[in-house]
C-alpha cells in the first residue's frame, strides 16, 4: 500500500515546502518552523529599478585671461539605455543639445554669441552638463571658471579695443567709447548746422561739411593726450575748443548723428588721436578722393598725402576708413605722417553701435573749387577769352558755376558767356551769339549751370580807347 501513494506524497511535500508552511527539526531536535518563516520573510525580491543618467564634466583650466579658451571633456549616457537628452550650458543658458552626447554638436554647428560673450566677460562663470531620461530622472555636473583681465598689449600691432580687457585697451574703452554721443541734442544741433547746404540722406557732401564745420568752429587747444580723458562732445561744443582727442570724438559723434559710422584711432607713440569715417567699398573712396581734390584745391604734393586705411573684418569683407583729422591735418585724408608709421595703433568705436553705415555717393558735389583766377592787362580795342572745360567732359553730369568779372581800372569792360561757336565769332571779330553778356560794366557776377559735353567760354573785351586791368574768377561745383 505504501507504494501506491509515494508519488502524491512527495508532490504534496514539495508544495508545502514552497509555501513555507512546514516545520523541520534542528540538530538538537527542536522544532524550528516558526524561525524559518521569519528568516524567509526578511528576504527582498530582486527587481531591476530604473537608474539615473550618468554625466561628468572636467575643465582643463579653471581660470585665464580674456578671451578665455574653454577646454573640457564630458560624459553623458544612461545605464538603462533610455536617455532623452544631453545639454551643455554656460551660465545657465543651453548652447548645445542632443539626444545623446554624440549628437550635441551637429555638422556646421555655430556657437551662439552668448557663449563667446561669457568667455570674454571678466568674472566668474559656470559650465554645466545636464541629462534626463525617459523616466524623468536627471543628473548634472557643474564646473566653475574665472575670466581674468587680459594680458597687457605690448607687442607692435593694430588693436581693435572694443570688447578687450587687455591693458591699455580696457582704459581706452573706459575713456572713449561712451563719449560717442550722436543722440545728444547739442551734437545734433551742430550736425544740422554743418550739413545745412546738403540736406537729405547721409552723403559724401555731408562728410566734408562736418570736417569743415569742426575745423572752423572748434579752436585747437594743445593738451597732453594722456593727461585727461576726452570731454563729452557737448562740452567741447560749449567751450568751442578742444585738443586732438576732443575733436576726434566730436567728429565721430557728428558723423554718426548724420547717419554714418566712425571710429577714433589712439596712437600713443606720436601722442595723437584722430577720427576716421567708414566709406564702405572702393568706389566710395575714389569718389571722396576726387571730392577732396576739388573741394580744397590742394596741390599735387599734398594730394599724394591723402590717406585712408583698408582692412578685412571677421566676415572677410573690405572695410575702408578715411582719416578725418582736424587737429593734425588741414583737409580730410591728411594727418601727422609719423602717426601712420607708429608701432601700435588702438582702434576705438562706439560701444553701443556695431553696425557699419556707408555714405551715399549719388549727387555728390565736387567742389566748390576755383576754376579760374586771373588778372591781366587788356589793350584798347582788344579782348581775351577763357576756355572752361575741366572735369565736365565725360567726368561730371553737370556743374554749377559762379563767374565774377571786374575792371580794376576806372574804365568799364564788356563780357560774354558763349559756347564754341560763339567763341569763334568773338575771336574773328564777327557777329556772334551768347548765353549771357553785359557791356560797359565795372563789375558783374553771374551764376549758371552747364551740362554740355563741350567747354564754355568767358570772353572779355576792352572797347575803350585806353588799356584796362581786368580780373576774372570762376568757382565751380560739379556733380556726378
Amino acid at each position: 500500500m505504501s507504494g501506491r501513494y509515494l508519488l502524491p506524497m512527495v508532490a504534496l511535500f514539495a508544495l508545502f515546502s514552497l509555501l513555507g508552511c512546514c516545520s523541520y527539526l534542528t540538530e538538537n531536535g527542536n522544532q524550528s518552523g516558526q524561525a524559518n518563516n521569519a528568516n524567509h520573510a526578511n528576504q527582498t525580491a530582486h527587481v531591476t529599478a530604473n537608474r539615473a543618467p550618468v554625466v561628468n564634466l572636467t575643465l582643463k583650466n579653471e581660470s585665464g585671461p580674456t578671451p578665455f579658451a574653454l577646454y573640457y571633456t564630458y560624459l553623458c549616457y544612461d545605464p538603462d539605455g533610455n536617455l532623452v537628452s544631453c545639454e551643455l550650458r554656460i551660465d545657465g543658458k543651453t548652447y548645445a543639445k542632443g539626444a545623446d552626447q554624440s549628437s550635441l554638436f551637429p555638422k556646421n554647428y555655430t556657437y551662439p554669441d552668448f557663449y563667446w560673450n561669457a568667455t570674454e566677460e571678466v568674472g566668474n562663470h559656470s559650465l554645466e552638463m545636464y541629462a534626463v531620461d525617459a523616466e524623468g530622472l536627471n543628473a548634472s555636473k557643474r564646473a566653475a571658471f574665472e575670466v581674468l583681465k587680459g594680458l597687457r598689449l605690448t607687442d607692435p600691432g593694430w588693436y581693435r579695443c572694443n570688447g578687450k580687457t587687455n591693458p591699455p585697451c580696457d582704459l581706452f574703452q573706459e575713456s572713449y567709447c561712451q563719449k560717442f554721443t550722436p543722440l545728444d541734442l547739442d551734437v545734433r544741433r551742430a550736425t544740422s548746422q554743418a550739413i545745412s547746404k546738403h540736406p537729405g540722406a547721409f552723403s559724401l557732401n555731408q562728410l566734408l561739411d562736418i570736417y569743415d564745420w569742426v575745423h572752423a568752429n572748434v579752436f585747437y587747444q594743445n593738451v597732453p593726450i594722456d593727461l585727461w580723458p576726452p570731454y563729452y562732445p557737448n562740452e567741447t561744443l560749449s567751450t568751442g575748443s578742444g585738443d586732438c582727442k576732443n575733436q576726434a570724438v566730436l567728429i565721430a559723434s557728428m558723423v554718426e548723428a548724420a547717419g554714418g559710422s566712425a571710429r577714433v584711432l589712439y596712437i600713443p607713440e606720436c601722442r595723437h588721436a584722430f577720427a576716421e569715417v567708414y566709406l564702405g567699398n572702393d568706389s566710395n573712396v575714389n569718389e571722396l578722393d576726387d571730392a577732396i581734390w576739388a573741394h580744397y584745391s590742394i596741390t599735387s604734393e599734398q594730394y599724394r598725402s591723402i590717406r585712408w586705411h583698408t582692412s578685412r573684418n571677421a566676415k572677410n569683407e573690405t572695410e575702408n576708413w578715411f582719416i578725418f583729422d582736424t587737429a593734425g591735418g588741414t583737409f580730410p585724408g591728411d594727418t601727422i605722417a609719423d602717426c601712420l608709421n607708429a608701432s601700435q595703433t588702438f582702434e576705438l568705436r562706439d560701444c553701443s553701435d556695431d553696425a557699419l553705415k556707408a555714405p551715399e555717393i549719388g549727387g555728390t558735389a565736387f567742389g566748390p573749387y576755383v576754376e579760374q583766377n586771373d588778372t591781366r592787362v587788356v589793350q584798347a580795342g582788344y579782348g581775351w577769352s577763357y576756355s572752361i572745360n575741366r572735369g565736365i567732359l565725360g567726368t561730371y553730369s553737370w556743374c554749377h558755376n559762379k563767374v565774377t568779372v571786374e575792371s580794376l581800372s576806372s574804365r568799364p569792360l564788356d563780357w560774354y558767356l558763349t559756347d564754341e561757336t560763339g567763341y569763334q565769332g568773338f575771336h574773328n571779330n564777327d557777329a556772334f551769339s551768347y548765353y549771357y553778356g553785359e557791356e560797359q560794366v565795372q563789375k558783374s557776377e553771374y551764376e549758371f549751370d552747364w551740362n554740355k559735353k563741350t567747354p564754355f567760354y568767358v570772353n572779355i573785351r576792352n572797347s575803350n580807347d585806353k588799356s584796362i586791368t581786368m580780373h576774372l574768377e570762376i568757382i565751380s561745383t560739379c556733380y556726378k
